[in-house]
């Protein structure tokens, strides 16, 4: 079985453009503990999603130990960005009570992504003779495009948690994302074979999908900004 089948595609976004961007976005972000409260909301709000599909697409049948500590995981992962991100607020006059598009910073684009990369994972899947087996299969594949964004992703906001002094930390999550990487390399292998069906279309899909989100919060930080700056963007333009 082929260990590296997905960290190569890790390491791959760890070379791409989009993580400059990231860097500069969680460099406008971390400063301001509003802005900073809603982002990890928003995280937080994508981890609950994550756990929600998974409890919607396993079988019974399918689930094992290993699946039940990846769910269980992936919602202390929520649990404890939702505690970070309360925590922020408190310092920023935020408001992260619940997971609605206003508590968050550009929550409803984060949520659109994860939607759409499982629907394409759906149609990559489409002729699949098993309902079963489709199911476990979607799963498979949503989740190896989003563990390799977790593995490209979390170590990029770790460094610049340190470089900012941030009170908080997500090492603890980028280890349990690279347990999962893994897990999910040999089961797509298991029920796909060694060139898994799908697999390159769903992750090339991924990255499309993320660089839209990239320019959602973008958007959501432009128009943040003129408010904390008691203007509005037509003055700040002006």
């Amino acid at each position: 079985m082929d260990a590296l089948l997905l960290k190569r595609h890790v390491d791959a976004r760890a070379r791409h453009a989009d993580t400059r961007r990231l860097e500069a976005l969680l460099d406008r972000i971390i400063p301001r503990p509003d802005l900073h409260a809603r982002f990890v909301n928003t995280l937080a709000r994508l981890e609950y999603v994550g756990v929600r599909k998974m409890l919607k697409s396993r079988r019974a049948e399918r689930l094992d130990l290993d699946g039940l500590q990846h769910l269980l995981d992936e919602a202390v992962h929520a649990l404890r960005l939702k505690k970070a991100a309360t925590a922020l607020a408190a310092a920023g006059g935020a408001a992260v009570t619940t997971f609605a598009d206003g508590d968050t910073l550009a929550g409803d684009a984060g949520e659109a992504y994860f939607q759409a990369l499982d629907r394409r994972a759906e149609l990559a899947l489409a002729g699949t003779d098993s309902d079963n087996a489709r199911a476990e299969a979607n799963y498979l594949l949503t989740s190896a495009a989003i563990e390799v964004r977790a593995q490209a992703f979390y170590p990029v906001y770790e460094q610049r948690l340190r470089a900012h002094g941030a009170p908080f930390s997500v090492s603890a999550i980028t280890k349990d994302e690279d347990r999962h990487l893994q897990e999910m390399s040999e089961r797509l292998q298991a029920l796909l074979g060694p060139a898994p069906r799908g697999l390159d279309g769903v992750l090339a899909e991924e990255e499309l999908l993320y660089g839209r989100f990239l320019a959602a919060l973008e958007a959501a930080i432009e128009a943040a900004e003129p408010a904390a700056a008691g203007e509005t963007p037509a003055a700040r333009v002006a």
